[in-house]
């Protein structure tokens, strides 16, 4: 005799292989004759190799005046590259573009392939020219010095930037040389030579190795960036000249051993700028995002500073002690002083102490 279950669950298994055939059939007659893409479900993605190959690591050392900008955005955060180009005795000066850090709204964080990194706050940007100026805690790398004049059509020169992942140095030829828009001098240098996303913000070095420029886009495999010419601009309206090797070990030999009083960078506020589509792809992480074109005249650079004690671009908050004044509290070169004002001062407090006690 034969049991009713077993005929229901004979129908049943044979509705399930049916299911599975359906199933292995169907993606096979809609999938056609197309290229293979991949996904979860959510959207179809073809392979791109050459986006693959911004993660590998390239094999070279990377250069130890150029790091990584990370820029905490709302949702997300914004991936560039930066070069060290100036420091005094408690901080360094890193230039970057300004739509890596355009829409963060807090202090960034600056690395270096040393492992060394430091909160930043940024202290001047300029929309037209993509730069941003970042100061930071002093990093033990060298700043890159600024070029004496801007690379002529012909002369090579290199990019380098962390891209996605790795660090990539890349060499071309000088091309020529662009204007932002109308009324703007012709200083975007262009160089033969393709960056990547995450590039931004990257320096352009001469083949003497000093700041030809900072690139901030890429289209049809030639790179562009504002050259040295407006760097040096961009700097002295932050009170920096740009380091220079031979000043800085005189001022380093001659510079009294005395303190400095600083305070932690703080995050400087951004104010929100309208921007028009550009010409040039940015080489950011986020796609999509363009250089601006100009939105008013540029901006006329600062008078530098009277004295080296209190450069323009320290960061906001910073306290800055007059030498003549610290050298009256140095222990080494002013100890006998300190220790007479020192029991002066003890006697004084004892003697307001024994008429207190009297009075009582």
């Amino acid at each position: 005799m034969q049991h009713p279950g077993n005929k229901f669950s004979g129908s049943r298994f044979r509705l399930q292989w049916l299911l599975l055939v359906a199933v292995m059939i169907l993606p096979q007659q809609a999938g056609g004759q197309g290229p293979t893409t991949w996904g979860w479900g959510r959207q179809q993605q073809v392979f791109d190799p050459e986006l693959f190959s911004d993660y590998l690591l390239s094999g070279q050392t990377p250069h130890p005046a150029v790091a990584r900008i990370v820029a905490p955005e709302p949702g997300g955060v914004s991936l560039g590259s930066g070069v060290l180009v100036d420091a005094n005795a408690a901080q360094g000066l890193v230039l970057t573009n300004w739509h890596v850090i355009r829409d963060s709204r807090s202090a960034v964080l600056v690395q270096f392939p040393d492992g060394f990194q430091s909160a930043g706050t940024v202290v001047r940007f300029d929309e037209a020219w993509d730069l941003a100026a970042i100061s930071i805690w002093k990093p033990s790398a060298t700043p890159v010095p600024l070029a004496t004049r801007n690379p002529a059509p012909g002369e090579p020169l290199s990019i380098a930037g962390y891209g996605r992942g790795s660090y990539r140095a890349q060499t071309g030829r000088c091309t020529e040389y662009l204007s932002p828009g109308t009324g703007y001098p012709r200083e975007l240098v262009e160089l033969a030579a393709p960056a990547r996303q995450g590039d931004s913000g990257g320096p352009i070095l001469d083949a003497d190795g000093r700041l030809a420029g900072v690139l901030f886009g890429e289209g049809e495999g030639r790179t562009v960036g504002s050259c040295a010419s407006r760097l040096r601009v961009f700097l002295a309206s932050v009170g920096s000249d740009g380091f220079e090797p031979a000043a800085a070990q005189l001022a380093e030999a001659t510079a009294p051993a005395q303190p400095r009083v600083t305070s932690q960078p703080q995050a400087a506020a951004t104010r929100p700028l309208a921007r028009r589509g550009p010409q040039v792809q940015p080489a950011g992480v986020s796609l999509g995002r363009s250089v601006a074109q100009p939105q008013s005249p540029p901006q006329s650079p600062a008078e530098p500073l009277a004295t080296d004690e209190s450069p323009g671009w320290l960061a906001t908050g910073e306290i800055a002690i007059p030498g003549d004044v610290l050298a009256h509290f140095n222990v080494f070169t002013n100890g006998q002083n300190l220790l007479t004002a020192a029991g002066g001062f003890a006697l004084v407090l004892i003697g307001l102490g024994l008429i207190w006690k009297s009075r009582q």
